[in-house]
């Protein structure tokens, strides 16, 4: 399958590289190393994401083609990493179809494949170490661009190397990538230390209505609409509040629940291991890994916790 790849990249020219809304470090990392590698080859390449690139992000070496709508004509290979489902590109992913050959790289256990070519690792520590030895077959040159945006992407899909999928080949990638001018402490820094107050204010107020269930085993927190316009924040600086959850002591499943819309609720679900959140958000649609995992629920938020409990306690 990766010799198959390496041909279709050496006889192709035009190439398009997208990912999941919402994007984290794995698909922002994954997305850019391979637009650099692809550069390096001598190829076009060209990113489309739905969302813009999260502020802790910014800091990466950006490719300097990069879209926020689908690009009008066809490519030789779209390459769709770290997306367990076409549909979470985001609206208008069906265009995608007719505009090329998919490649669908990714390492979520529930990922379905929808590309002429799927290259799906469950025991991979993330979508960047299936691309490190992809690039490592085409012999791409390991330039800083890619390097940085790899060892960004695995830092952060394993938890800072606290995670269960921490292999021991995520710690000799970012070993080698250390070699090519990567600087761990400015990564870390860059990611976890360079957040504006206002993600403060709102933690705040998300931490204010934690509840637990279950004798202390499930732990639920949610944010609102009116808590982003309170505290002048989006989205993006929820990113990483259920993990606080789930450094609770006797937490075992931990989420949170963001408001999207009148109705409608976007859920990220963290496990401790004896609970497979991936079976309890497919369930709704959802999907992601055994530890880490999201879906979306329409209803009144009561009706939402309601939901999540009665489920989590029927996977356990």
């Amino acid at each position: 399958m990766l010799e198959r790849i390496k041909d279709m990249v050496k006889s192709g020219k035009r190439f398009l590289i997208t990912t999941h809304i919402d994007p984290d470090g794995d698909a922002i990392g994954s997305a850019f190393a391979m637009y650099w590698a692809l550069e390096t080859l001598g190829k076009s390449p060209l990113v489309y994401l739905k969302d813009q690139i999260p502020y802790n992000y910014e800091f990466l070496p950006q490719p300097k083609r990069v879209v926020y709508e689908i690009p009008d004509g066809e490519f030789d290979v779209i390459f769709v990493v770290d997306c367990g489902n076409l549909f979470r590109i985001g609206e208008g992913y069906e265009q995608l179809k007719d505009k090329g050959n998919i490649i669908n790289i990714d390492h979520h256990t529930t990922n379905e494949p929808f590309g002429l070519i799927n290259l799906i690792d469950e025991n991979a520590s993330s979508t960047a170490e299936i691309l490190y030895r992809l690039l490592t077959l085409m012999n791409a040159p390991m330039t800083f661009e890619i390097a940085v945006n790899l060892y960004t992407a695995i830092f952060t899909d394993t938890g800072s190397f606290r995670y269960e999928n921490t292999n021991s080949s995520a710690f000799l990638i970012c070993e080698e990538m250390l070699r090519h001018g990567v600087e761990p402490f400015y990564v870390s820094k860059m990611v976890h230390e360079n957040h504006p107050k206002e993600r403060f204010l709102l933690l705040g107020l998300v931490l204010n209505t934690l509840e637990t269930y279950d004798q202390g085993r499930i732990a639920i927190a949610h944010v609102t609409e009116e808590m982003f316009k309170k505290t002048n924040t989006t989205r993006e600086h929820v990113d990483g509040f259920v993990e606080y959850i789930r450094e609770i002591r006797g937490v075992e499943v931990a989420a949170l629940v963001r408001e999207t819309d009148n109705g409608k609720y976007k859920i990220s679900m963290r496990s401790k291991g004896k609970v497979d959140v991936a079976n309890v958000c497919t369930l709704f649609g959802g999907g992601g890994h055994k530890n880490a995992a999201g879906c979306n629920i329409d209803g009144t938020l009561e009706d939402v916790k309601t939901n999540i409990k009665e489920v989590v306690r029927f996977n356990d």
